[in-house]
């Protein structure tokens, strides 16, 4: 049989201490606990509010990354960010729109960040492969009207950006040597894989001519060459005879070539230049 305990008088007055004190000190620290996180939201609060510490005040708090091609004060001038200017009030997505439209950049991203206040931005271009060039008067085209009438750049994806848009080139940027003529938006498609083969070629390709969609022509170190209507399967067995011609222009006791008829590669054709007619003699 189990003898319970009575505690005395003086036991169970020390308890009630006891846990009065428990309580006070549970109560202080629930207190405190409250009066920190009403600080620190005052404090955010504060911060939010006060134009101070959440002031974008100058271009050097923007941070730019990934810009090749162009450089960061053209970036800036497509920001068109106004100073000072609240963190808060800054739109990234706005900012990703700016940067995307009517410029040569493909990609953004805009983070902003508190402490300090600054904004960062990393772009990622479109690396122009080629600048497209207008139609010389009286030169053979289509009857379609060509939408580029003046000089453009065309990246490896077929994106067709005006060269005017594309301003603030970093000082080292060099434009592509790659010339195109008679691009039109009905070509983009067709151009990643057309100008992968070109980039395949061991004979260098100054220019590709577009004006006709019954004749691809390739300004080449061999001449002008002819290669009828594009067809993606063909032009690589069209390309791979190029190097065999090119004792066409080493010997130089060789008739002039005014171009070279590709369109049939099984049957490759020459057409020599015309000397221009003696002038009858003077009796």
């Amino acid at each position: 049989m189990t003898n319970l305990v009575t505690p005395s008088p003086e036991e169970l007055s020390e308890r009630r201490r006891n846990l009065r004190k428990q309580r006070r000190i549970r109560n202080l620290q629930n207190i405190w606990r409250v009066l920190a996180i009403s600080g620190l939201a005052a404090g955010a609060f504060w911060l939010i509010r006060n134009p101070y510490w959440l002031l974008l005040r100058h271009s050097e708090q923007v941070a730019i990354e990934g810009n090749e091609m162009l450089s960061d004060a053209a970036v800036h001038e497509l920001l068109a960010l106004e100073y000072p200017q609240r963190i808060f009030d800054i739109q990234p997505e706005q900012l990703i729109e700016r940067l995307s439209t009517q410029s040569p950049i493909a990609y953004a991203q805009v983070s902003r960040e508190l402490f300090p206040p600054r904004l960062e931005i990393v772009v990622q271009e479109r690396l122009p492969v080629a600048v497209t060039v207008p139609s010389r008067p009286g030169a053979a085209a289509t009857s379609e009207p060509q939408p580029q009438s003046h000089p453009g750049l065309l990246d490896s994806e077929g994106y067709w950006l005006s060269q005017t848009a594309a301003v603030g080139l970093h000082e080292e940027f060099a434009l592509p040597e790659l010339r195109v003529r008679g691009f039109h938006p009905r070509y983009q498609s067709q151009w990643p894989q057309l100008y992968q083969a070109v980039q395949t070629s061991s004979v260098e390709i100054q220019a590709i001519d577009l004006r006709s969609p019954n004749n691809l022509i390739l300004e080449t170190a061999l001449g002008a060459v002819h290669f009828g209507i594009y067809d993606p399967q063909r032009f690589a067995e069209q390309l791979a005879i190029l190097p065999r011609l090119q004792t066409l222009t080493r010997n130089p006791e060789a008739p002039a070539v005014d171009y070279i008829d590709l369109a049939n590669p099984q049957v490759p054709a020459v057409k020599l230049s015309q000397s221009p007619p003696t002038p009858n003699a003077t009796p």
